[in-house]
């Protein structure tokens, strides 16, 4: 993609209004107080205007981060980002969890005060070596527009030190009362789920409760079915998903967000 189809792109799926400038400006006079008091570490924060594509503040730990300098995606705005996501993951953060995000943050505005939501996925990022980076970004809505819809975000991302692939997940939560965080949405948004593309529901459910280590004669009272069926199901995962044991089964579900 060219910078003007992820600037398209971006519009499609974050289809929210502006946010007045004198607003803007106050919370980006916010960012860089708090900046200052900061200690340096594997994480930044950055607001952002989907509306506009627009990256109006970035902490300097972002250069650390990442190798790129912060004019880079000050210039660019969030097509930076995009062109430097992993290429497997971009299209399901498009297509699938900026979409489902945006969905579920814009319900959640109808009803409560949208500013004490938060969300958290994970990408993997194009570091200015070439490295691809583990990032999890946690996300808070800062503005609305005028029909209530998330326009301004406040951000923070978190280098891991695990350089393996993870499925992307995504998780939103709402503080309720002093204290108390309900989770809204968790789900899962992975690469290689076509490994389990001819895993049948019975299956996937009797893979459930094997991970949790459950014997058959327990999973054949719950389903009420027979230990031996439990046992033919176990045998057929293990089979079509090439594994030696339930251990090896469970490990490779859990890897891939299926559970």
């Amino acid at each position: 993609m060219s910078v003007k189809e992820y600037k398209k792109a971006i519009r499609e799926v974050f289809q929210s209004g502006l946010v007045d400038g004198d607003i803007i400006k106050k919370h980006i006079e916010q960012q860089m107080l708090l900046e200052k008091f900061l200690p340096d570490s594997a994480s930044f924060f950055f607001v952002v205007e989907p509306a506009t594509h627009t990256y109006h503040f970035i902490g300097k730990q972002q250069e650390s981060v990442t190798g790129y300098a912060n004019a880079e995606p000050v210039r660019k705005g969030m097509a930076f980002f995009l062109e430097n996501l992993h290429p497997e993951e971009v299209d399901l953060l498009l297509d699938e969890l900026y979409p489902e995000l945006f969905r579920t943050l814009g319900e959640l505005a109808k009803a409560e005060d949208i500013r004490k939501a938060s969300a958290q996925f994970n990408y993997r990022f194009k570091a200015k070596n070439g490295e691809y980076l583990n990032l999890v970004e946690h996300l808070w809505v800062l503005e609305t527009d005028q029909e209530g819809n998330p326009a301004l975000f406040l951000g923070n991302i978190v280098a891991l030190a695990n350089t393996e692939a993870l499925p992307l997940r995504l998780c939103i939560k709402m503080m309720r009362g002093h204290d108390s965080m309900t989770i809204i949405l968790s789900t899962t948004f992975s690469t290689v789920k076509s490994l389990f593309t001819n895993i049948t529901v019975r299956e996937l459910e009797i893979m459930r409760h094997l991970a949790m280590g459950m014997t058959s004669k327990r999973i054949g009272e719950k389903l009420f079915i027979s230990h031996h069926t439990v046992d033919t199901h176990r045998r057929n995962l293990l089979k079509k998903l090439d594994c030696r044991s339930v251990t090896e089964l469970a490990r490779l579900a859990f890897q891939n967000g299926v559970l």
